[in-house]
């Protein structure tokens, strides 16, 4: 039994030793047959691919070989451009393109300005963010609008000469589209204050007319009417930091007049503002202040009452284009 269990040595004769031997020299360690492994065979003429491989050459290229370009051709890689008829010179190296970075689309901003109807004798200097926009602004002066990005930003009000002292300093909000006006006014309790006005309204206007309204940024406790000369009540009662809704006005010359407000509850104003429709019979008498308004087709215009009757700027009506 235990011969039977033994394992048997097959029995190699000089002979077919030396066969085996000229075999696996014949099929070399990467035989196809080696171990019942099939390996990869480099094609006639290539080299094994493998990290390391050292090519006839000297050169390392991990047994890859690299493209070559044809004769009287050049590497094709982005950005070059050394080719007769490309537009470069020979000999001048091409930088790399990088991508345009794209600028902040126009519907992001808002446009914004400032009124003063202070009438503090001293000129200041409008900032947002710290960046100023208007500088040395004084009684009535008016800025031109200028872009300002969708968002919250605080709006600074300096003395424009000696120490510079901060005067005001608040947070607005701001909506892309949109056109406002800051209004840097006298406050109730004294000392100044900002309103901000939405310039954005009065759409769809028939042909041949404009719209018009009034603002009053005088002083705390005011209230006026805003008539014209034959007694017509355009606004009735705005008080001090209100702004009235637009209204329809056919294009022309206009001269509107301001006088205390009257309570009487017959008063009506005119729903729609046009020259030489006579309805009242009351011209005005003694007006606290006058302006002449020009009213465009299409356009939105707004008067401000500004100033008051003891300081040494009296009531003003300062009209704008908005």
């Amino acid at each position: 039994m235990a011969e039977n269990d033994s394992y048997q040595t097959p029995s190699v004769t000089p002979e077919t030793a030396e066969d085996t031997s000229s075999t696996a020299e014949t099929a070399g360690w990467h035989s196809p047959t080696q171990g019942g492994i099939t390996t990869p065979i480099a094609p006639e003429g290539g080299i094994p691919a493998y990290p390391g491989n050292m090519n006839q050459t000297g050169n390392d290229n991990a047994g890859i070989m690299l493209p070559i370009a044809p004769e009287g051709g050049i590497p094709a890689y982005p950005g070059n451009m050394n080719c007769p008829g490309c537009g470069s010179c020979p000999g001048c190296s091409t930088l790399p393109i990088f991508p345009t970075i794209p600028s902040v689309p126009s519907y992001q901003y808002g446009q914004v300005r400032f009124i003063n109807a202070s009438t503090n004798t001293f000129p200041v200097n409008f900032s947002i963010d710290g960046i100023t926009y208007a500088a040395n602004s004084q009684f009535s002066n008016v800025s031109a609008y200028q872009p300002i990005s969708d968002g919250f930003h605080t709006i600074s009000v300096n003395r424009t000469t000696g120490l510079q002292a901060l005067l005001l300093q608040q947070t607005f909000p701001f909506t892309s589209g949109q056109k406002v006006t800051m209004v840097l006014a006298d406050a109730r309790e004294g000392g100044l204050e900002m309103i901000q006005v939405n310039d954005v309204g009065c759409n769809n206007l028939p042909s041949g007319y404009g719209c018009y309204r009034v603002a009053n940024m005088s002083y705390s406790g005011s209230s006026f009417d805003i008539r014209m000369y034959n007694g017509d009540t355009v606004f009735r009662n705005v008080g001090f930091t209100q702004v009235t809704s637009y209204k329809r006005a056919l294009a022309g010359n206009y001269t509107f007049y301001l006088s205390n407000a009257n309570f009487q509850s017959a008063i009506r104003e005119l729903p729609i503002i046009i020259i030489g429709a006579i309805t009242g019979t009351s011209p005005v008498s003694s007006p606290l202040a006058s302006g002449n308004v020009t009213i465009q087709a299409g356009q939105n215009t707004t008067t401000y009452i500004m100033g008051n009757t003891w300081s040494a700027y009296s009531l003003q009506m300062i009209t704008v284009n908005d």
